[in-house]
């Protein structure tokens, strides 16, 4: 049943993709095949057929945003390698911040849920961006700049690349609902994300 569900919602995504050849560098995830093996096509970036990470089940220990989709807070800190490897196991991904509504939404739920715990800083948790290919330059983990993704609201001073003497180029979201630089190396808590359409 969730192929027929699947190739149902599938089949308009390609029309669109036939008839709109002119938008560049689309990332279009097919099967929930790692992200390097998506297949490339041109689409608008705002096209609502995207299929990434595509989630054919919806799981109870998510909650959902009508349009915008569900996410579920972790609250056992990881490394963001870890977090990032614990949401695909799930059928998702570290959330990824489309909107000022998406934001809203992820940091109320991050607020509503209990405390972080087992984490030098309780007031961050991990979402899906980072500078690991090139200094200061942020690509969400769909590869897309910030900017693309639709949200790049930073504090002032951030990104700053250093914390106790050390860089910082994995993603993080603060309790505000705003982009902070974290280490790899720092075990947070995270926000993972299953995209529904």
């Amino acid at each position: 049943m969730a192929v027929i569900h699947f190739v149902i919602q599938l089949l308009p995504c390609i029309t669109l993709i036939l008839a709109q050849p002119q938008y560049p560098n689309v990332n279009i995830n097919f099967l929930g095949q790692p992200y390097g093996a998506a297949y490339k096509v041109n689409l608008p970036a705002s096209q609502p057929c995207l299929v990434r990470g595509q989630s054919l089940t919806r799981r109870d220990d998510y909650t959902y945003t009508s349009g915008i989709g569900g996410y579920k807070v972790h609250t056992r800190a990881l490394l963001w390698i870890d977090a990032l490897m614990i949401c695909q196991e799930e059928g998702g991904h570290l959330a990824v911040l489309n909107s000022v509504a998406e934001a809203n939404a992820v940091t109320q739920l991050v607020k509503d849920s209990p405390a972080i715990i087992g984490s030098p800083l309780p007031h961050f948790v991990g979402i899906g961006f980072h500078d690991l290919y090139r200094e200061g330059r942020y690509f969400t983990i769909h590869g897309q700049t910030l900017s693309e993704a639709g949200y790049s609201k930073w504090p002032p001073g951030e990104p700053n690349n250093i914390w106790n003497n050390k860089p910082e180029n994995c993603g993080s979201l603060d309790e505000n609902g705003q982009l902070n630089d974290i280490g790899c190396d720092v075990q947070i808590g995270f926000v993972c994300e299953l995209p529904m359409y």
